[in-house]
């Protein structure tokens, strides 16, 4: 079935992390999300108030990443980014994976802080776990992916994009690794070129549920104006 705009849009999370931004640029950021009107719009948490400010009373999300892009802060202090991004009004949550533990096999670790990421922001947020597949191996990114969807984590998600990128194997992996029904997939870390048609494909055949990019607000409009011609 064909999808609408809006059905289009609500696939995407548009984020902007670059250190280097003022708050006209997070503002503005902000309002393109919004005008798109796509799932969520993410940024580093000291912009969450004002992101919070620009997207207030839309459907809108209101994303922060926790220990981006690297994911080996403490946990304890991943758990107070948590708990201030959430005081601040963020609605979804992103927290970038111990890379480090995955690969020494500490699941102990990684489970405790699966387990403090959903608790503290159950009935308040969404959560995703950031994988940054490109260190993991093909049983890593399974086991890991089954880990998310026990503990109850709503997105596992390939990459920040500060790093490798993600391939169709990967993601494949992570898709055929989900079970129940609660945990989806969000792909990100891609090349900011990216396509109309790789984005169709992805949803259409891969079963992506989200696609995290800074060029959602133009492919919205590029969806929209190929159903305007009626391809």
């Amino acid at each position: 079935m064909e999808l609408t705009v809006p059905q289009y849009a609500k696939h995407f999370d548009m984020a902007l992390h670059l250190q280097s931004s003022t708050e006209e640029d997070i503002r503005k950021h902000a309002q393109t999300a919004r005008d798109a009107n796509v799932a969520a719009c993410y940024t580093n948490s000291f912009w969450t108030p004002v992101v919070a400010e620009v997207l207030k009373g839309s459907d809108v999300r209101v994303g922060t990443a926790i220990s981006f892009p690297y994911g080996c802060t403490s946990t304890a202090m991943k758990f107070a980014e948590i708990e201030e991004g959430l005081d601040l009004g963020a609605t979804a949550v992103d927290m970038v994976v111990n890379v480090g533990a995955v690969r020494d096999g500490d699941y102990a670790l990684v489970e405790r802080e699966l387990e403090g990421l959903v608790s503290r922001c159950k009935d308040k947020a969404i959560t995703k776990l950031i994988f940054e597949v490109g260190f993991l191996t093909d049983e890593q990114i399974a086991h890991l992916t089954k880990m998310c969807c026990e503990i109850g984590v709503d997105y596992v998600k390939t990459a920040t994009g500060s790093e490798a990128f993600p391939n169709e194997h990967q993601v494949r992996i992570m898709k055929d690794n989900l079970t129940g029904n609660k945990t989806k997939l969000k792909v990100s870390g891609v090349p900011r070129t990216f396509t109309l048609p790789a984005t169709l494909w992805m949803i259409e055949k891969l079963g992506v549920s989200l696609i995290g990019t800074r060029s959602a607000a133009r492919l919205v409009k590029e969806y929209e104006e190929y159903l305007k011609r009626g391809y």
